[in-house]
């Protein structure tokens, strides 16, 4: 106001001065002028102020009219914005929160109330919200919001907070519209009739027909319930193409078309078996079908009867439970072999490893790889790890009876001074480059053959020559025996090598008890004709009275935390090599009881943990020991790990078994249910 009135005379200075100039003049001549003209002046001077006044109190009366409406504008623009606002005080309370924000937490952002009881933690713990400004995506109920966190600090550049403001925008719209065109995703599906020659053997026509038949209608209902493509291009091939809709209810019901081509029975003798591999979330076609092909691949490498989704990357398993059975045809071991013989042939040196920590079947299978290398007049080095009782074994049966073989076993060291450009290196009994005896060689050497039986892996050793590669068979060393029998005519084995052999295969199989099939037979047996010593290989599997001792307390110690599964646990277990076999011998013995159907032995050493589990044939302890980064085989399976106890993996490993024998149960209960 008082401002207001300076202004008043500065604006009518100019109009008073004339006005007194006047009067003043009109005074000098006219003296009985002088008070009107002082009346007339004092009678302008309060119109002018009482014009001022009302004028004045008409612009105050518009200004609070237009402050008033600002205000009530922007505080129903915050309160109506399409965006939730909510200020929370350092301690975590709830200061203040617009009618969006309460609205989409469903009437919990009562004044005062934590954060916590707003927008339940983990995900939106305050103290890890009060670290950093950030953003986010959140689900409330079944809406969707993007969450941004503000921090109100004390200074612009400081760390001390006052307080969060979280802004919630809802993008519910934008995710089901990218849930929609994600659903619809295209995913192409190989299917191969794996076990097609082995089904078909020996059926009549009109049986072998009917075994299509069933096999090609189980499909053909399958692609329909998925609303998919389904083309049959070869006699045992097929190709289905669906959306990713479809393959996420494939796979919530495990891949249930394994189970059911499993069961079809039409005079076949033999189950007949399905491998699947599904793509999903490549760039283009091209790249889909590739992926679904090694898909295929890594499922036929792992034994068959088995699922291989792909999706962007991250390969997920399903089915794999069955017992593999062992092919009859030995077309493959011969083009191998051949193949082989031209790879040693064209070599100056071979080198030969298994895994680290090796066993009787990985130094049988070498042993009888070099054999093929000193029938060529090739130079030959076994490369160890040189841990392993087996290995100590081994050396004192080739220093008793073969010296050669004394002098070719060779450490990681060695073996790089010996390696040449030209060299050639076997890889037997793994194909895992974390399991090699030496990874220095592994590197080193470019040119690599791989021989094993184990169930294909992800991360397979890569650029590869040769991949020999049958988990159908029992052991490395008989996948070794059939190759030396279609090598080379001439070829002899002596007794310490069919010896060594044999007990690969003695071992992997249980004395024969598991894993066995025709081949496996006919091996052992021409191991035996020339020169395998049973009470040799006997002698190699004879223990010290410690070994005996300990496996025996670890029997007697094992619980059985639910029904079929027994568990035992070896505390301060020394580092040594005896470890390892005394955890298998233990997982044996304890699987032949009656009431066991999975047994599983862990040894807590001073750096990791060993666990070595084995199965009846009836839960797949291959699949269990993958998810705690192990492998193995159906019935014989393990894992080392680093920086665990015992009582940490055991709640996994028995919620693992636990679900196999429930989804085994309902299988076999319900096995036509969604016909």
């Amino acid at each position: 106001m008082f401002n207001r009135k300076w202004s008043f005379w500065g604006d009518n200075k100019v109009f008073i001065l004339i006005i007194s100039i006047l009067i003043i003049i009109v005074g000098i001549y006219e003296h009985l002028f002088l008070p009107v003209g002082l009346i007339i002046l004092l009678g302008v001077y309060l119109f002018s102020k009482k014009l001022y006044q009302s004028k004045e109190v008409w612009f105050n009366h518009y200004l609070d009219t237009v402050v008033r409406n600002i205000e009530r504008a922007n505080n129903y623009a915050i309160q109506q914005l399409p965006i939730g606002i909510a200020v929370f005080e350092s301690d975590g309370k709830l200061q203040w929160k617009n009618e969006s924000f309460q609205t989409w937490v469903a009437g919990k952002a009562v004044e005062g109330a934590y954060l916590k009881d707003i927008l339940p933690p983990p995900d939106n713990n305050f103290e890890t919200l009060s670290l950093r400004d950030s953003e986010k995506q959140i689900k409330i109920s079944d809406r969707f919001f993007k969450m941004t966190v503000k921090r109100i600090l004390t200074q612009e550049n400081g760390n001390d907070i006052t307080g969060l403001v979280l802004y919630l925008t809802d993008i519910t719209d934008k995710e089901r519209q990218r849930k929609k065109i994600d659903d619809e995703r295209v995913c192409v599906a190989r299917l191969q009739f794996d076990n097609y020659s082995d089904v078909m053997k020996g059926l009549s026509e009109s049986t072998r027909a009917n075994v299509i038949v069933e096999v090609n209608k189980v499909i053909s209902n399958w692609a329909e319930e998925m609303n998919g493509l389904f083309i049959r291009y070869d006699e045992d091939l097929y190709s289905v193409g669906f959306n990713k809709a479809s393959l996420q209810e494939c796979i919530k019901h495990k891949f249930d078309i394994l189970d059911k081509i499993r069961e079809i029975k039409v005079g076949n003798k033999i189950p007949p078996t399905i491998s699947v591999s599904v793509a999903c979330e490549e760039k283009n076609l091209l790249l889909l079908g590739q992926k679904a092909q090694s898909g295929l691949d890594l499922a036929l490498g792992r034994g068959g009867d088995q699922a291989v989704v792909s999706i962007a990357g991250e390969i997920q398993f399903f089915g794999g439970k069955s017992i593999v059975q062992a092919k009859s045809t030995r077309v493959r071991a011969r083009i191998v072999a051949q193949a082989v013989h031209e790879l040693m042939l064209s070599a100056d040196k071979i080198f030969v490893m298994g895994h680290v920590n090796e066993d009787y079947d990985s130094l049988g299978a070498a042993i009888g790889v070099a054999k093929m290398a000193f029938s060529l007049s090739k130079e030959a080095y076994i490369v160890t790890s040189g841990q392993g009782y087996s290995l100590s074994k081994i050396k004192e049966m080739a220093e008793e009876k073969d010296a050669v073989y004394s002098s070719i076993i060779i450490d990681s060291a060695n073996a790089l001074t010996q390696a040449t450009p030209r060299s050639l290196l076997v890889l037997v009994d793994h194909h895992k480059a974390m399991l090699s005896a030496s990874q220095e060689v592994l590197n080193a050497i470019p040119k690599k053959v791989i021989i094993d039986h184990h169930r294909r892996a992800e991360d397979l050793i890569k650029n590869v020559i040769l991949l020999y590669l049958e988990p159908l068979s029992s052991s490395t060393s008989e996948l070794v025996t059939e190759l030396i029998t279609y090598f080379d005519d001439r070829l002899e084995l002596n007794e310490s090598e069919a010896s060594a052999l044999y007990a690969g295969i003695v071992v992997d199989t249980k004395n024969f008890a598991v894993q066995t099939g025709e081949r496996t037979f006919e091996a052992a047996a021409y191991l035996r004709r020339h020169g395998a010593d049973p009470g040799l290989v006997h002698k190699l599997f004879r223990d010290e009275m410690a070994t005996v001792v300990q496996r025996a307390k670890l029997v007697a110690d094992a619980r059985i935390p639910i029904p079929g599964l027994a568990v035992s646990v070896y505390k301060n277990a020394p580092s040594g090599d005896n470890t390892s076999v005394i955890l298998a011998q233990a997982a044996d013995e304890l699987v032949t009881m009656s009431e066991v159907k999975v047994s599983v032995v862990m040894a807590e050493t001073e750096n990791e943990l060993l666990v070595s589990a084995r199965s009846d044939g009836s839960v797949n302890v291959q699949t269990i020991m993958e998810e705690l980064g192990g492998g193995g085989h159906q019935t014989v399976a393990g894992v080392q790990l680093k920086g665990v106890q015992a009582e940490e993996v055991e709640p996994q490993i028995i919620e693992l078994t636990r679900k196999q024998m429930e989804e085994r149960e309902t299988n076999e209960s319900n096995i036509t249910a969604r016909y």
